[in-house]
């Protein structure tokens, strides 16, 4: 059976790196959306309880649902409000002005500032006219947070930011949690005004940033079959690859329905031992290569495995399916 190991060392290491970098522990918050990054929701969050984290984001109350037991507070960054149930501890990111319209007195909310990336967000021209709706309501506003477009792009947004944040905290008498950095925003040193951070990829050993970081996620695969092929024979959907000379081939069992990259099988990808090919494409539900151990690696770092596909460590980790089993090891 396909495995998934979760390295706890490496985990808390990168955790540490990053909680260097804001005031406290309570500024930092971990991005645990789409599955927490491919790695699994409940072993992540237990791995994150355990070091200390009381602030989480996820992607919409579905998820919430899945660790409303398990934190103080739980921003919700992309749930449509028509739909939202709030809960003690749910925080939900206001990304459009029409979101007010269904929120009742006493509900928490972050309103998300669009400061130029033009994606979502309250924008500085309607800042006013959502603080007197957010005082007409009664909702109760705990943060104010924005996202940056690039890393090229933080010294534009930045100064919109803080304007924005200095308006909203003159309107109210509370204390505003203000953040805005994410994983390589933290590393370049600019959450400077806030002291804060959202912490998505980083949390799991990458960044586009320089950064001190280990990979926490391993992925193995298990063999099915094993068999000699001779030369001139093919392996695979669509002869994409024939052998040169006699080899002794295995199947094993991680495929495109389990989130593996889809691979054509045109050019060579190299598992994690650097000098094992897949041979031919990969089918739905396994892969071929040199017959090896039973148990394979097939990558120890995202990054690496991704260029392969002319794509990203995020593509390569969020696809991973959430059925394949989970060991912290």
């Amino acid at each position: 059976m396909a495995i998934i190991r979760l390295n706890k060392q490496n985990y808390f290491h990168n955790l540490n790196e990053c909680l260097k970098r804001v005031e406290t522990i309570n500024k930092l918050i971990i991005v645990l959306k789409n599955n927490a990054y491919g790695h699994g929701y409940l072993e992540i969050s237990s791995l994150a309880k355990e070091f200390g984290i009381k602030y989480i984001a996820v992607k919409n109350a579905f998820e919430a649902n899945i660790l409303k037991d398990e934190f103080e507070n739980i921003l919700i960054l992309s749930q449509l409000p028509q739909y939202y149930t709030s809960e003690k501890n749910y925080i939900i990111a206001i990304n459009d002005l029409c979101y007010f319209d269904y929120l009742k007195q006493g509900d928490k909310i972050a309103l998300k500032l669009d400061t130029n990336m033009h994606r979502s967000g309250i924008t500085q021209d309607n800042l006013e006219y959502a603080i007197k709706i957010i005082k007409d309501k009664k909702l109760n506003l705990t943060s104010a947070f924005t996202h940056y477009s690039s890393m090229q792009n933080i010294k534009k947004q930045k100064p919109l930011y803080i304007k924005m944040c200095e308006f909203i905290q003159d309107n109210f008498s509370d204390e505003i949690f203000f953040h805005s950095s994410n994983s390589s925003t933290l590393f370049l040193g600019e959450n400077d005004y806030d002291k804060a951070a959202r912490i998505g990829i980083a949390q799991f050993g990458y960044c586009d940033a320089n950064a001190n970081l280990k990979p926490v996620l391993s992925l193995y695969a298990n063999k099915i079959s094993s068999r000699q092929i001779n030369k001139g024979d093919s392996i695979g959907y669509d002869e994409t690859f024939v052998s040169n000379r006699n080899l002794e081939i295995a199947n094993y069992d991680l495929g495109y329905a389990d989130g593996m990259l889809y691979y054509k099988g045109i050019g060579e990808i190299f598992l994690a031992d650097d000098k094992s090919p897949i041979l031919g494409k990969i089918s739905m539900d396994s892969f071929s290569t040199y017959n090896l151990n039973d148990e394979i690696c097939v990558f120890n770092d995202a990054v690496k495995f991704a260029k392969y596909f002319n794509t990203n460590a995020y593509e390569c980790l969020v696809r991973l399916s959430c059925n394949i089993k989970k060991e912290i090891v």
